[in-house]
């Protein structure tokens, strides 16, 4: 069973929002992400889970590029 999502996903969730929210266009790898979107705030395996939840939501894409795993707000078909 998986684990309940915690409070600290939530925000690692919502800062992820908001970051696209204002940079729209932005793509990066999770350790961009950690590192430019989110500042340091949250561990890698927090991002990761935050990631992985808003590409289930249909929020995010994840796209491969060589080795490579880039993420960004979903574009509209």
């Amino acid at each position: 069973m998986a684990q309940p999502f915690s409070d600290v996903e939530h925000a690692a969730v919502n800062a992820i929002r908001n970051y696209l929210h204002r940079y729209p266009n932005s793509a990066d790898t999770l350790e961009g992400v950690v590192q430019w979107w989110l500042a340091d705030d949250f561990p890698k395996e927090i991002t990761a889970a935050a990631l992985e939840h808003l590409l289930a939501s249909g929020e995010l894409e994840r796209l491969s590029i060589g080795q490579q795993q880039l993420w960004r707000r979903a574009r509209s078909a």
